[in-house]
């Protein structure tokens, strides 16, 4: 599985937000909620496989990193361009022992497809170059 694409054709958005959630099973709904309203308060149309790719991208956040532990948080960016829509989830940093990594899992496994999923809906999904998290883009 290839982690990036080739860089799109506009860098510049044209609307950013962000968001701060506690690191809760509960607020991987609400990170949802909030890409949702604030994609219609901007006029933007939802691209089909953002919420999907949102949800794996948090839960992964309050699962597998120290945003999962009491009183933790992460922050979920939005910004719109002409042909793309990014999300980013910065974390508070991995578990020990945990990595970044796309899994393979058995097909009666009910983890472990999360990054699957994200790498086929997204145009491209990185690292991100500062702090701890994840970045993907989907299709406008």
């Amino acid at each position: 599985m290839q982690c990036t694409a080739p860089k799109p054709r506009q860098n510049r958005a044209e609307r950013k937000a962000d968001q701060i959630f506690l690191g809760i099973p509960q607020n991987v709904r609400e990170a949802r909620a909030w890409v949702e309203t604030t994609l219609k308060e901007w006029g933007v149309a939802e691209p089909d496989p953002l919420t999907l790719v949102v949800s794996e991208l948090t839960t992964n956040a309050v699962t597998h990193t120290l945003s999962g532990r009491p009183g933790e948080k992460f922050t979920v960016s939005l910004a719109v361009f002409e042909d793309r829509v990014r999300v980013r989830v910065k974390d508070a940093g991995p578990k020990p022992g945990r990595t970044l990594t796309i899994r393979n899992p058995s097909l009666e496994s009910k983890h472990g497809r999360g990054l699957v999923l994200v790498d086929m809906l997204s145009l491209s999904w990185k690292p991100l170059a500062v702090g701890s998290g994840v970045q993907a883009e989907i299709a406008r």
